[in-house]
C-alpha cells in the first residue's frame, strides 16, 4: 500500500473528478473498491488521495478520462476565472490541459476555449488529456502568444475571459533539472509582464483575465501585477477573498497566494474596463 499525502511533502496527491463523464459519488465508489482511499475536499468533484495500492495515474478509470490527478491549488485558477458556457476563452499557455480540461468542465463543455501552447513536445500532453476527457469546445493552437496575438488583433478575436498560467521560476518543482536563480526569476519576470500585456490588450472590455503562478517570488507575482496596474488604464484588480482554509491573502489587497505544503500559487484577478 502506497501513501500518497505525508505531512510536507510539497504535493499532497489530489484528483479532479471529470464530471462530464461521470459523477464524483461513481468514480469515489469505484476507486474505493479497489483500494484507494480517498477524502472530501472544499470542492464536491475534487478528492485527496489517502492512500493507493497503484499510481493513481495508471487506473482504467484515468484512461478512460473520468478524473486528473491535479493539485488542489492548481484547480483555484479555473474556478476564480469562472467560465460560462457563452464565453469565448483563451488559455495562453495550456499545457499539459490540467487547467484547459477544468475549464471545459466549468462550461459544460460549451462555448469555446482556444488553448494555445508553445512547445510542441507539450502540445502532445495536451491533445490527449482533451481527448482522453471528451473535451468537445477546445481549439489547440501550436504557436507563442507573442506572435500569435498579431494574427488574433488583425482578425479582431477578443475573448471574454482569459486564463494565463504563466511559465515560471516554480516549475522547478516539476522540472528537477532546472536551475533557479535570479537571472532565471528576473527572466521569467519579463516574460510574463509581456504575456499579461498581451492578454489584456486580447481582452474585450468588460472581460476578466485570470494571472497565476506556481512560484513564491515576488518579482513574479506582485511586482508583475503592480507593473501592469501602474502602466495600464484600462484595467482594474478585482478583489478576490480565499474560497478555502488552505488559501491566504496576498501581498497586494485582492490577490491569493497558496503554501506549503500545499503546490505554492499565487492568483489575481483583472477586469478590462469599457
Amino acid at each position: 500500500m502506497t501513501s500518497h499525502s505525508k505531512e510536507g511533502d510539497i504535493y499532497i496527491n489530489f484528483i479532479r473528478v471529470n464530471t462530464l463523464k461521470i459523477s464524483p459519488s461513481a468514480l469515489k465508489e469505484r476507486l474505493e473498491k479497489k483500494g484507494v482511499k480517498l477524502e472530501k475536499t472544499f470542492l464536491d468533484y475534487a478528492f485527496r488521495v489517502i492512500e493507493s495500492p497503484f499510481s493513481i495515474g495508471a487506473t482504467p478509470e484515468y484512461l478512460f478520462g473520468y478524473y486528473m490527478p491535479q493539485s488542489l491549488s492548481s484547480m483555484i485558477p479555473p474556478i476564480t476565472l469562472n467560465p460560462s458556457p457563452k464565453d469565448r476563452v483563451l488559455d495562453m499557455c495550456a499545457a499539459p490541459g490540467g487547467k484547459t480540461t477544468h475549464l471545459a468542465q466549468l462550461m459544460g463543455n460549451e462555448g469555446t476555449i482556444l488553448a494555445v501552447e508553445i512547445s510542441k513536445e507539450r502540445v502532445k500532453a495536451l491533445k490527449s488529456n482533451i481527448n482522453r476527457m471528451n473535451i468537445l469546445n477546445t481549439i489547440i493552437i501550436n504557436k507563442d502568444m507573442r506572435k500569435y496575438k498579431e494574427y488574433l488583433m488583425k482578425k479582431k478575436i477578443l475573448f471574454d475571459k482569459i486564463l494565463l498560467d504563466a511559465p515560471c521560476s516554480g516549475n522547478i518543482i516539476k522540472d528537477k533539472n532546472r536551475k533557479v536563480d535570479e537571472k532565471d526569476i528576473e527572466y521569467c519576470s519579463l516574460r510574463q509582464k509581456e504575456l499579461l500585456n498581451i492578454g489584456l490588450d486580447l481582452l474585450k472590455p468588460g472581460g476578466e483575465l485570470v494571472y497565476s503562478t506556481c512560484s513564491m517570488e515576488e518579482k513574479e507575482n506582485e511586482e508583475v501585477i503592480e507593473h501592469v496596474l501602474k502602466s495600464r488604464d484600462d484595467i482594474k484588480l478585482i478583489k478576490l477573498s480565499p474560497i478555502a482554509n488552505f488559501i491566504r491573502p496576498g501581498k497586494i489587497k485582492g490577490t491569493l497566494k497558496v503554501y506549503p505544503p500545499y503546490e505554492p500559487f499565487f492568483i489575481a484577478k483583472i477586469k478590462k474596463e469599457g
